[in-house]
């Protein structure tokens, strides 16, 4: 829906598409690239009038558009292209990564944009340059300190250094000149006295002319809490199927009297994170991925995807002489279409936000519900499956609670 709205829109408005991987940019964008290329930059071709024009696949929706990448520029990275792009009013596609780590100045060129944004981005992240005992010492030294709000970190240059030129930054090229400049656009918040949150400058979106956000599971999630919370107003438009319309293609896999794959997940907090440290709950989801693949599906490796947290996954893929490395897919894969032809799943987790960043979202006044956030995760990776083609999966969810949050989602509740 998203690439027709563009597509039909007037060919002088300009957009800023970010998507969270490089392969779904060039997707987005039309544009060809060479597989064995780690940085998967776009194929070009010189034209008779020495400029470079990309290589775009013939039924590209968007090549007409001629939506450029971000390039490694003589001058630096990714980033210090961006000026250039906008300047030459470019339509751009890029990553979540790249988004994030935008200037001040380069969003000032960016008030005629169209941002669009595929899927949330990350509004929220633990800051972990420096140790509890190093923000300690900075408020004894009164480098920083607390705004009004109770919550947000400000940096005073005066306490760092006596220098009292106003044309030098003390911190210029010092281990400080980061956090100084993080805490000048108001993007660090202090939890609990102890943990520093990054959070993203409201900046960062208010630079453009509008914001499209595409998602599932917006509301009383990670980023419409930050939107609230920032005062920023939004609407919300819903579109496309509902889920009961896909309730038959999802087959949600059942214990038989004799057999108990499911129970290792009883409890609610069983397969959290903490839990699934476990070496004995490691080697049970191990026996069992094997066993639902070999014994109750009898399916082959390549119709199959799982996943588990990353630290469990080299203890788990291994089962006798049998391993699954390849089949294994991290839990927070977004957009990315490579495995729709895949129709047996194993989500062997069961999914909370981080506590610090539902502290550092309510501290502001808007709590995310967790549940919501773990249904928008685990709907998300079930949905890079063959589902998306509208074929029937199967998939073994172990943890009672995540089941539960399945079976209720496709029963519309939280429509």
């Amino acid at each position: 829906m998203i690439i027709d709205l563009i597509n039909r829109s007037d060919i002088d408005q300009k957009y800023i598409f970010i998507t969270p991987l490089l392969s779904e940019c060039h997707r987005i964008a039309g544009t060809e690239y060479d597989p064995n290329d780690v940085y998967k930059r776009p194929l070009v071709v010189n034209c008779n009038d020495s400029s470079i024009h990309y290589q775009y696949k013939e039924d590209a929706v968007l090549k007409n558009r001629l939506f450029k990448h971000p390039y490694f520029s003589r001058s630096g990275g990714k980033a210090e292209s961006l000026p250039i792009l906008l300047n030459n009013r470019d339509n751009i596609v890029t990553t979540h990564q790249l988004f994030s780590n935008l200037t001040p100045e380069i969003l000032t060129k960016a008030k005629d944009y169209i941002l669009i944004i595929d899927e949330m981005l990350s509004v929220y992240e633990v800051y972990n340059e420096f140790s509890k005992e190093e923000i300690e010492a900075m408020f004894r030294n009164n480098w920083v300190s607390l705004k009004d709000d109770k919550v947000t970190l400000q940096f005073h240059r005066e306490c760092y250094s006596s220098n009292n030129d106003p044309d030098i930054d003390p911190t210029l090229n010092t281990y400080y000149e980061t956090f100084a400049t993080l805490c000048d656009l108001n993007q660090l918040l202090l939890v609990d006295g102890k943990v520093v949150i990054w959070e993203l400058a409201t900046s960062a979106l208010k630079a453009f002319k509008e914001v499209w956000i595409a998602t599932y599971l917006f509301e009383d999630n990670i980023m419409s809490t930050y939107l609230r919370a920032n005062n920023i107003e939004y609407e919300v438009i819903k579109f496309g199927k509902k889920p009961s319309d896909v309730k038959h293609l999802i087959n949600i896999y059942e214990d038989s009297p004799r057999s108990k794959l499911n129970d290792v997940g009883n409890k609610f907090t069983s397969l959290s994170v903490t839990n699934s440290k476990s070496s004995e709950v490691k080697d049970i989801l191990s026996s069992n991925l094997d066993n639902f693949i070999r014994n109750k599906i009898r399916c082959k490796k390549s119709d199959v995807i799982w996943t588990c947290f990353k630290e469990s996954n080299n203890r788990i893929q291994r089962f006798g002489n049998n391993t699954y490395n390849n089949e294994w897919l991290a839990s927070t894969t977004k957009a990315t279409n490579d495995y729709k032809d895949r129709a047996v799943l194993a989500y062997l987790c069961n999914i909370f936000p981080h506590p610090e960043l539902i502290k550092a979202s309510s501290l502001r006044g808007h709590l995310v519900k967790e549940d919501i956030y773990a249904l928008s995760e685990m709907v998300q990776w079930i949905f890079r499956s063959a589902v998306r083609e509208g074929n029937e999966i199967i998939i073994y969810i172990p943890s009672s609670r995540m089941r539960i949050l399945l079976r209720r989602w496709l029963n519309d509740e939280f429509n």
